[in-house]
C-alpha cells in the first residue's frame, strides 16, 4: 500500500530532516507571493494584462518548486527516487495537458505570440461577433453590439478561424436588389454619391448576381475608422434608401413578391427631411463598445508610453555628448518630452481605474 510504504520510509527520521522541504516549500510561497505582488504593480499594464502575466509566472514559479521540492525530500538524495517522482509529475502534466485548462493556456500563448488581434479590435468567430475588451491566459472577452461580455476559451479561438477587421481601416458594404428596368449607369452615380454622403472614401458598384426578377450590386467604400463600423453600416443602408426614393427607384431586395395594381405604380417610401436632433445623436459605439473602447485606447496609450520613453532615452543620450550650444535645445525637447510621458501616465491610470471598475 502506498501509505505504508510512505510510513516505512519516514521511520527513523527526525524534524531535521524535513527542514530542507520545509524552506523549499516556504521559499516557494514567499517568491511567488513576491513575483505576484510585482506584477500587479505594474502601471503600464491594465488588468487584463496583469492578470494574464501573474498566471504565467505563478505557473511557472510553482513547476520549479515543485522540481526543488522532489530534490529537498529526505530521500532526494537518491537519484532513482527523485526522478521516479520527477516521472510521475511529467507524466501527470502530460496528462492535464490534454483537459482544457492546459489547452486553453496553450492556445493563450499561442494567440498573444502570434498577436493578430488586440484589445479594441473587432473581431467574428462563428456566430459571435464584438470588440475584444479583454484577453486572458485561458480566455478571450468580447463585446457585442448588444454591450454584452462574451467569455470565448483560447482553445475555440484558436481552433476556428477568426476575422479581424483591419485598424488601418475596413471595406463597408451593403447589398441590395434593383429592377432591370433601371440602368446601372445611373444606379453607380447614385450608389457613389450616397456612400461618399457617409464619409467613405473611394466608393465603388459591383453587379454580384443576375437574377431573375432584379440585379443585385454590392456598394461598397472604404471606412478610415473601423471604431464607428456599426453606424457607418446603418448610415450607408439608410443613405441609399434616401437616395433611391429621391430619384423615385424601387428597390427590390432581398426578395420582392407583391400583386399590382392595375395603373402598376412603384411602391417608394416618401420623402422627408432628417429631424435636427437625429443629426446631432451619438453613433451606437459610444454606448455599446465602451468597455472595448477604452481596452484600444489603453493598449494604444501603453504603446505611445513606449516609444515616448525611447525618445526620451535617446534626447538624454545625445545630451551628454553633444555640444554647449545644442545642449539648451536638447534639453527644451527633453522637458517637453517628459512632460508627454506624464501626461501619458495619467492617461493610462486613468484608463486602468476605468476598465478595473467595469
Amino acid at each position: 500500500m502506498p501509505h505504508t510504504w510512505l510510513f516505512a520510509q519516514s521511520e527513523g527520521r527526525d524534524f531535521g530532516d524535513w527542514i530542507p522541504t520545509l524552506i523549499v516549500v516556504s521559499a516557494t510561497i514567499v517568491v511567488v507571493m513576491a513575483a505576484r505582488a510585482l506584477t500587479d504593480r505594474s502601471k503600464r499594464a491594465n488588468a487584463a494584462d496583469r492578470r494574464f502575466r501573474g498566471q504565467i509566472v505563478t505557473i511557472a514559479l510553482l513547476l520549479l518548486g515543485v522540481l526543488g521540492l522532489i530534490f529537498a525530500l529526505p530521500d532526494g538524495s537518491d537519484s532513482d527516487l527523485a526522478f521516479s517522482v520527477f516521472g510521475l509529475v511529467v507524466t501527470g502534466a502530460v496528462a492535464i495537458s490534454s483537459q482544457s485548462i492546459i489547452a486553453n493556456a496553450m492556445a493563450g500563448l499561442m494567440l498573444r505570440s502570434v498577436a493578430s488581434f488586440k484589445p479594441g479590435d473587432f473581431i467574428e468567430l462563428s456566430d459571435h461577433m464584438g470588440r475584444v475588451s479583454e484577453q486572458g491566459l485561458f480566455h478571450t472577452e468580447i463585446q457585442t453590439p448588444d454591450r454584452d461580455l462574451i467569455t470565448i476559451p483560447n482553445s475555440v479561438m484558436l481552433n476556428q478561424p477568426v476575422r479581424v477587421v483591419r485598424s488601418s481601416g475596413t471595406i463597408v458594404s451593403v447589398r441590395l436588389s434593383i429592377g432591370y428596368d433601371v440602368s446601372h449607369h445611373v444606379l453607380d452615380d447614385l450608389f457613389v454619391a450616397a456612400a461618399k454622403g457617409c464619409g467613405l472614401v473611394d466608393p465603388f458598384v459591383q453587379m454580384v448576381e443576375l437574377g431573375d426578377y432584379s440585379i443585385t450590386y454590392r456598394v461598397a467604400g472604404f471606412l478610415q475608422d473601423p471604431r464607428t463600423l456599426l453606424a457607418s453600416r446603418s448610415k450607408l443602408r439608410m443613405a441609399i434608401v434616401d437616395t433611391l426614393s429621391e430619384a423615385e427607384i424601387e428597390i427590390m431586395s432581398p426578395m420582392y413578391v407583391a400583386r399590382r395594381s392595375v395603373n402598376n405604380d412603384p411602391l417608394i417610401a416618401p420623402e422627408r427631411s432628417p429631424s435636427v436632433g437625429s443629426r446631432f445623436r451619438r453613433t451606437s459605439e459610444d454606448r455599446v463598445f465602451d468597455k472595448a473602447e477604452s481596452a484600444g485606447r489603453l493598449e494604444t496609450a501603453r504603446a505611445d508610453l513606449i516609444a515616448a520613453d525611447e525618445e526620451l532615452d535617446d534626447l538624454r543620450s545625445t545630451h551628454s555628448s553633444a555640444s554647449e550650444d545644442d545642449r539648451p535645445r536638447i534639453e527644451a525637447s527633453i522637458g517637453r518630452q517628459e512632460r508627454h510621458i506624464e501626461r501619458l501616465s495619467r492617461s493610462i491610470e486613468r484608463l486602468t481605474e476605468s476598465l478595473n471598475n467595469e
